[in-house]
């Protein structure tokens, strides 16, 4: 069973309402963005909503890009470098702060719109059995039943790689039917932290897994485009921002 915790910080509350923007400043442009009207790049980002049980899930009005990793992989930040903001989703270096299944809305320059959908971290032992089985439950319906789940991308920190719950949650996807299956996008978190000479080998201890390894930091932007071309690929969105 995965061992889920709460992170980013949103409170116990069951008030379900949506929240209103987060105006936080621009992130600096992301490395590899040089053309500064790139299509993929997002000019709006809000807070939608937020779920603490399968019952609370919103309705699905679009295509969803689901983001899941072991506590402190990066998945706030790179959310954040994703969407060029700053605090749309928080951040914090103390695990066991997340209390829900958070919905963003991100609007494309090309006018594509995605539903970006943070998943509570996992792998943090410091919360009860009970909460680790209930959070597992919830996060398995969520991967198993959406019908617009297109993409999860799933973040390993790259100086650790793969672990059991990464792979038992890579299965949970594998486990639907293949005709409605989103794809697992493997993100290789914080290259930034190890040596240019060693992150060809850091790939190729990952490269086990089936599937695309993107290597990415959130904080040189490295990665970034490529990483937002495999999601849009996922989503069957091409280059004027329409679903092909």
């Amino acid at each position: 069973m995965l061992g889920y915790h709460y992170g980013n910080g949103m409170s116990d509350s069951k008030d379900k309402r949506p929240r209103r923007r987060i105006a936080g400043r621009p992130a600096a442009k992301p490395a590899g963005s040089g053309t500064a009207k790139a299509p993929w790049q997002i000019l709006e980002a809000e807070f939608k909503w937020a779920a603490q049980s399968t019952e609370q899930l919103p309705a699905q009005i679009g295509v969803e890009l689901a983001f899941a990793g072991r506590s402190n992989v990066g998945k706030s930040s790179l959310m954040n470098t994703l969407t060029g903001r700053r605090r749309l989703v928080r951040t914090s270096s103390t695990p066991g702060c997340t209390r829900a299944i958070n919905f963003f809305e991100a609007k494309a320059r090309d006018g594509a719109v995605f539903q970006l959908v943070d998943l509570p971290g996992y792998g943090y032992a410091k919360r009860s059995k009970a909460e680790r089985n209930l959070w597992a439950g919830i996060i398995e319906g969520y991967l198993a039943e959406r019908q617009w789940l297109r993409a999860v991308t799933l973040l390993v920190d790259a100086r650790r790689g793969f672990g059991e719950a990464d792979r038992m949650l890579s299965g949970f996807v594998a486990a639907r039917p293949k005709k409605d299956r989103p794809e697992v996008i493997v993100v290789a978190t914080k290259i930034d932290k190890l040596p240019k000479a060693k992150r060809r080998a850091m790939l190729r201890n990952l490269s086990g897994y089936e599937g695309r390894i993107i290597g990415v930091s959130a904080v040189t932007g490295e990665g970034i485009e490529a990483l937002w071309q495999a999601l849009r690929k996922a989503a069957h969105v091409g280059d004027s921002g329409d679903l092909t």
